[in-house]
């Protein structure tokens, strides 16, 4: 307490009054910070801009998908399992769970007391709600979760799931725990009694996760604001960040100027133009994260089997040897990245098979093959012309497609490129199925039935994104992918994904180009953007701003 003292002058009184309040103000603000318990108060705050490189139709994971998609969908709602660096499982609206001795029988406790955005409780009805009348419509999921459709799924309580298969199924818990392909919980008060595929709330979503819907303006951004209820806030109260908008970036060159000007402030590994990672790095201002081993993603350049003359596998196998991947990685991603070597990541050990089918440059061989598949070359030099489709948003991609145009043109065949916009790409190519060559990325992890299968399996040729859009059919392929999942045994299950690289690499219905490399990037004054190992496709209920 602060003790009277007696002014012997009208200044003197003016001064101790003021010296009085200044002390009394420096007391006042020590007390409030010490009063708010621990550092993690000062790290609230802040409006996280985070750039997309287009936008999607609709913002529901489980009838959507692609990378514009998943960072969303990872903030707005929650799986059951989440994984850290090591790949260990981490709970999230599963605080905890068991797997029976003969791997049929999953039971997951539920987290208590969590809440979805709109107030309603989340209970296990949400979840068998999920897993058994919403997920089973996913086009991505489908290569996956649809062999599994008819596991019973049963609540006994509130905060209770049990998942009974009538076989074994492997990859399960991998893909329950994968936040680019894996099932986050969907509330069943608002989507029971609806068509899922029209409901209001796939533009509005209501979920569990860290930050809340607020708007969608179409062609610029969607915002979302802090969930101040959010389940996983813990005393340390994340998440930090007041807002979070991820804005529409299409053009690659503005979103790194935008970075650089402060503008936004991430731009996930696959909108991330690689030419600019070298420059990037130089920049004090700018972080350049390769941690975490994302979802296992190559580049491509997909086959239209359906097309003459991409129907003869001669073709496929001689634009293979006509394309040096060595000068890709020099010249479009600067040295970044690893020349891909099969259909699945070399990382996905041990279903890697380092001896299939590989093309190494050779025009030579190219050249014999066109002509043995009966296209001599024309009076002009050239042998036939093909359609060559790219998504202009991202600036490698157009590059690459530079670089393939020129080797094949050494060769006798006439590519044309043609660049679209996101929407447009995946609308000519995996809806119209209207190309001939495209260049393409894909996830083949963190299990090769959630990457690879929707390419290759003959029931996944289907009129919705980022599946068998090349028409590749196999019956023996398609035998294996049917049966590996259901292998107790690794060493059974590497062996039979081991000889579908072989026959896929054979028949070529796309040709891998490079394993892309991890480079999340983003503004130096952020923290704890990254914490898991699908880095770009996770929640940023962690990051903060450095103050």
């Amino acid at each position: 307490m602060l003790k009277k003292q007696k002014c012997y002058s009208r200044e003197a009184c003016k001064l101790f009054g003021r010296a009085t309040i200044f002390f009394c103000s420096v007391v006042l603000l020590f007390g409030l910070l010490i009063s708010d318990g621990n550092a993690a108060s000062t790290r609230h705050g802040g409006t996280f801009i985070y750039a997309i490189e287009g936008e999607e139709s609709m913002l529901n994971p489980a009838l959507g998908g692609g990378s514009s998609l998943n960072p969303i969908a990872q903030n707005v709602f929650n799986m059951l399992l989440t994984r850290d660096f090591n790949m260990n499982f981490v709970p999230q609206l599963a605080q905890s769970y068991k797997v029976s001795s003969d791997g049929l029988t999953y039971n997951f406790n539920l987290v208590k007391n969590e809440t979805w955005h709109d107030g309603k409780p989340f209970t296990s009805a949400d979840v068998v709600f999920t897993l058994a009348t919403i997920y089973p419509l996913s086009p991505r999921a489908g290569s996956w979760w649809e062999p599994n459709v008819n596991v019973v799924v049963e609540a006994p309580d509130q905060h209770t799931v049990v998942l009974k298969l009538k076989k074994p199924y492997a990859p399960l818990l991998d893909l329950l725990a994968f936040s680019v392909a894996g099932p986050y919980m969907m509330p069943k008060h608002l989507y029971e009694g609806t068509d899922v595929k029209t409901n209001p709330y796939n533009y509005k979503p209501v979920g569990t996760g860290p930050f809340v819907f607020k708007e969608w303006v179409k062609g610029s951004h969607v915002e979302f604001v802090r969930n101040k209820n959010y389940f996983g806030a813990g005393k340390e109260g994340k998440p930090y960040i007041d807002r979070l908008v991820f804005r529409v970036v299409p053009d690659p060159a503005v979103r790194i100027m935008a970075l650089k000007k402060g503008e936004i402030d991430y731009i996930y590994s696959e909108a991330v133009p690689l030419e600019y990672v070298a420059d990037l790095r130089k920049d004090s201002n700018i972080v350049v994260d390769n941690r975490g081993q994302g979802p296992l993603t190559l580049k491509w350049l997909f086959f239209n089997l359906r097309n003459p003359p991409l129907s003869n596998k001669y073709v496929r196998q001689a634009i293979a040897h006509a394309i040096d991947r060595k000068v890709i990685l020099d010249l479009a991603l600067l040295g970044e990245g690893t020349i891909a070597k099969s259909i699945l990541s070399s990382r996905m050990t041990p279903y890697f098979n380092p001896k299939a089918p590989d093309y190494p440059y050779d025009p030579q061989k190219a050249n014999t093959l066109l002509d043995k598949a009966g296209y001599p070359r024309g009076a002009d030099g050239t042998r036939f012309k093909q359609r060559l489709l790219s998504m202009s948003a991202r600036g490698s991609e157009g590059r690459i497609g530079e670089i393939v145009r020129d080797q094949l043109k050494q060769v006798g065949i006439d590519a044309q490129i043609i660049a679209t916009d996101r929407a447009s790409f995946v609308n000519t190519m995996f809806i119209n199925w209207d190309f001939d060559m495209a260049i393409q990325q894909g996830a083949t992890g963190p299990d090769p039935m959630v990457g690879s299968t929707r390419f290759i399996h003959s029931k996944r040729i289907q009129k919705v994104p980022f599946v068998n859009a090349t028409a590749f059919t196999n019956a023996e392929v398609d035998k294996l992918l049917d049966e590996e999942f259901l292998q107790v045994s690794m060493e059974k299950r590497a062996a039979m994904w081991h000889r579908i690289q072989e026959i896929v690499m054979d028949e070529l219905p796309m040709l891998p180009i490079y394993e892309q490399p991890m480079v999340n990037t983003h503004r130096a004054v952020w923290v704890d953007t990254i914490t898991g190992p699908y880095a770009n496709f996770q929640s940023l209920e962690h990051a903060y701003m450095k103050k």
